[in-house]
């Protein structure tokens, strides 16, 4: 009988009962919502119109700590859709140490909030050391990480561009600066040439500009390719002299980009015997070999040529 009772006092118009609780929950988020609190930001902090010739070499933080007061509702909203900024202008800096006090004054604050409802907690003032700028031209090198797949090779140079950037910073930190090294850019499991925007690290108390370059890499498919019956080139300086040598020909193993190696020639590659002035009689040469730019590696399979120098009969 008590369960009946209690039922029937749960189910009896329910539909009421219900609108009333979901009423009384929006009233209470609502009333939650409007309650006045304070909430800590962390902010991003940017220094503007610092003049051409002036660096700031130490004490620029990244960010500020900065407390915002308001309802509950609105500083969600600001943690979650806003971008609170903070910037100092240092149009009127000079060369030395300079200290900056901060307050709200510098920020951003969207609708609905004032400097009144900010206070930067930390750092409350920026001591920054300005320097006189040096700025020197250099070229800029790639830097790669790891290797090409088994059975590709890097096709020439990178290209690199521009292949030059402007480096600023102090004199100290200049000092010995002749190039700039790019990020390293990763080479595995590449298999084609390609693109790639490259940053630039420009190292403490110094910038690049730009901040990056574009750096193209050629790949192609290994080959290799021996070529036989190539005979030596005789480099002499003395007239009157028969020269004999040993063996006639010789084969050079070439390997580089697939397209280069397969439309070579034996013209196309050479073997050099220097023979030296005052030399007679017999003697082994090493010799000197050339072979197109972009060929990767070649042996040859004679170490040394055995030479006679004889007089012209």
């Amino acid at each position: 009988m008590h369960f009946r009772n209690l039922y029937r006092a749960l189910t009896e118009n329910i539909g009421i009962k219900i609108v009333s609780l979901l009423f009384a929950s929006l009233l209470w988020l609502y009333v939650t919502a409007q309650i006045g609190e304070r909430q800590t930001f962390k902010v991003r902090l940017d220094l503007v119109n610092i003049p051409e010739s002036l660096i700031v070499a130490s004490g620029a933080p990244k960010e500020v700590s900065v407390t915002m007061r308001g309802a509950r509702s609105e500083l969600m909203k600001l943690r979650f859709l806003s971008r609170i900024r903070g910037t100092v202008d240092l149009g009127g800096a000079k060369e030395g140490r300079v200290v900056v006090p901060l307050s709200a004054a510098i920020l951003n604050l969207p609708a609905g909030f004032s400097a009144g409802d900010a206070a930067i907690e930390s750092p409350k003032s920026l001591t920054l050391d300005f320097e006189r700028i040096v700025s020197a031209y250099v070229p800029v090198t790639p830097v790669f990480r790891g290797s090409v797949p088994k059975g590709m090779i890097l096709v020439g140079q990178p290209s690199v561009s521009p292949p030059r950037v402007l480096m600023r910073g102090t004199a100290a930190a200049m000092s010995g600066v002749v190039a700039v090294e790019t990020e390293p850019i990763d080479l595995r499991n590449k298999r084609s040439g390609f693109s790639q925007e490259a940053a630039l690290h420009a190292g403490e108390r110094r910038e690049a500009i730009p901040r990056s370059v574009r750096v193209e890499i050629g790949i192609a498919r290994r080959a290799v390719r021996t070529m036989p019956g190539i005979p030596p080139t005789l480099l002499q300086e003395e007239d009157g002299f028969l020269i004999e040598y040993s063996p006639s020909t010789a084969s050079l193993t070439i390997e580089g980009p697939e397209d280069l190696v397969n439309r070579l020639v034996n013209e196309d590659l050479s073997i050099i015997l220097s023979i030296p002035p005052g030399l007679r009689g017999t003697s082994w040469i090493r010799p000197e070999i050339i072979v197109p730019q972009g060929i990767d590696t070649f042996t040859i399979d004679v170490d040394s040529f055995e030479v006679k120098v004889l007089p012209k009969r």
